[in-house]
């Protein structure tokens, strides 16, 4: 609470002075100017000033470039200096913002330090605010507050392979995170100031952040259950009445939520239908969370997001009246940042490197070698070619009869030919637990009725047992057939080993089922358990083919 106490009081001693001109040129007062040496009066400040946002969205600790269509782009070095340029162009003017999921599902090079080196790279890029993404709840909420306010991390997983891998002196963010929809659900407290009010130009302007309302149900249980995420629309408004006490009326929301600007189609999704339920005062909404591209309007408020990794940045242009404080318009441009002919920023460069060095002896150890390429993309029943592996490493590390795997825990596909485990980690970069328990043939098949949710379904890959499924049929009967990989029919009530990542086994996904197993047993992690099973496999290994070795079938609608 001191820290929202303080933000509101500096807020309110910026909004009782209105009138003071500031050293950029702010509003004049009211009173007589008067007459100047030969009766000239002083030059009238221009009525509107254009203010600029920068905005960033799920970073996920991509420190190093990826690949657009091809080409090269992000990489923090690069994005640094396609921030400072801009900034450059309105220098007094510009405001930086993340949106949330700067960390976590991160590569080797920042999640073997506990994602530090991201915070750092955005310390290094100057931002003014940023806000909560699901993914920064993905180690509880001790974790995700330590990396905003800093300090060594001491929980017993600042260890990597037996090395204490987090910096005694890690110094946080420094800039603020706001969140204003995220609550302690025992005493309904701010888990952070729910807004901040930045100064540019001599107007205040005021960001609110807000984090999706799906995050209780993609991140491991335990880990939110101390929070309550609450509706967006209703969190904002009740922070717009309080920046216009406040005399605040421009006004930014960080969103860690968002939708989809498909050609052809109409735009959809969390974001734009929290945004028409918005205090029309909002200006500018920076979203996240979907990885996609947005620049639309809904009502008054600008909507963007810059797909991911940092390959884009939103570049926003607010035309502010500098009387009433109001913005009159709005455009903004989604930047990709291509690194051909860039200059990186070289204290962003150094850090880069630091930890490249630093990981190389992790990430380039050879583990096997990939006969032939193993994707994520499902096909029409859902199955993929990396979920069948992912789901066979896990039954052979835990000895189980059978596994199942959450197919949004596979983040990127596995390339033919010699394997690292720097690239077997970009496929599974949670490091979850593995886990071993019994359930009955009934459990299990309850377990895969809960595929079909309404939000989206999210198909099991299995190992050990064959499928068939209807999705045309009721909500609870919509699977058909279950066999063991031999044709027998699964018996409801016999019991059967099963392997899951810790995430599942908690009830993640809303896979709640998985909390009636007994006897579970921990089995270190689930990247662990894929480097073992690849380095157990005659070299080099096969990879599972859904089309001709089919373990999951789609009938009917």
């Amino acid at each position: 609470m001191p820290r929202i106490l303080l933000a509101l009081a500096a807020a309110l001693v910026l909004a009782a002075a209105p009138a003071v001109a500031d050293a950029n040129g702010g509003p004049h007062g009211h009173g007589h100017h008067g007459h100047h040496g030969h009766g000239h009066h002083p030059p009238k400040p221009p009525k509107t000033v254009d203010l600029q946002v920068l905005g960033i969205n799920d970073l996920h600790g991509n420190l190093e470039p990826t690949l657009v269509s091809g080409a090269a782009a992000g990489g923090v070095s690069y994005l640094g200096t396609y921030l400072a340029q801009a900034k450059a162009a309105n220098p007094k003017g510009t405001i930086a913002v993340h949106a949330g999921d700067t960390v976590g599902a991160s590569p080797l090079i920042s999640s073997w330090f506990h994602d530090e080196p991201t915070i750092e790279a955005t310390n290094l890029m100057h931002l003014d605010a940023g806000t909560l993404g699901n993914h920064e709840f993905d180690e509880g909420g001790t974790e995700m507050l330590r990396l905003i306010k800093g300090g060594h991390r001491d929980d017993g997983k600042q260890f990597k392979d037996g090395v204490d891998t987090s910096d005694p002196n890690f110094p946080g963010a420094d800039y603020p995170y706001v969140s204003a929809n995220v609550t302690y659900a025992d005493s309904g407290r701010y888990v952070l100031p729910p807004f901040t009010i930045v100064r540019r130009e001599g107007i205040p302007v005021g960001i609110i952040g807000v984090t999706t309302t799906e995050t209780p149900g993609i991140v491991v249980p335990d880990a939110v259950a101390p929070f309550t995420f609450g509706d967006i629309s209703d969190a904002v408004n009740k922070q717009v009445r309080v920046l216009h006490r406040l005399g605040v009326h421009t006004i930014v929301v960080l969103a860690h939520a968002g939708g989809f600007q498909d050609p052809g189609k109409p735009v959809a999704g969390e974001i734009l239908d929290e945004t028409a339920q918005m205090d029309p005062d909002v200006d500018l909404v920076v979203a996240g969370h979907t990885h996609s591209f947005l620049n639309t309007k809904v009502n008054n408020a600008l909507v963007v997001q810059a797909y991911k990794y940092g390959t884009a940045f939103d570049k926003v242009t607010l035309t502010v009246n500098r009387r009433t404080r109001d913005v009159t318009a709005s455009k903004a441009d989604v930047v990709t940042t291509y690194d051909k002919d860039v200059t990186p920023q070289s204290d962003l460069a150094t850090l880069v490197q630091t930890f490249k060095d630093r990981i190389a002896p992790v990430s380039s150890r050879q583990v096997g070698t990939s006969a032939a390429e193993a994707t994520r993309t499902q096909n029409a029943a859902g199955e993929s070619a990396l979920g069948d592996l992912i789901a066979d490493a896990q039954a052979h590390e835990a000895g189980s009869q059978l596994a199942l795997m959450n197919p949004g825990g596979i983040r990127a596909d596995l390339k033919a030919g010699q394997l690292t485990f720097g690239d077997l980690f970009a496929v599974q970069p949670f490091d979850n637990g593995l886990v071993k328990m019994t359930l009955t043939g009934a459990q299990i098949k309850a377990i895969l009725e809960q595929q079909f949710q309404a939000a989206g379904d999210k198909v099991l890959q299995i190992s050990g047992i064959k499928e068939t499924y209807d999705r045309s049929r009721a909500d609870g009967d919509r699977v058909t057939a279950l066999t063991l990989a031999d044709g027998t029919a699964l018996d409801p009530a016999a019991s059967y080993s099963v392997a899951a990542n810790s995430f599942l086994a908690t009830g993640g996904d809303g896979f709640t089922v998985f909390e009636q197993g007994t006897g579970v047993t921990s089995l270190g992690t689930d990247i662990d358990a894929f480097e073992h099973y690849v380095e157990s496999l005659p070299q080099p290994f096969p990879i599972p083919n859904p089309s001709t070795e089919q373990r999951i079938t789609r009938t009917g609608g």
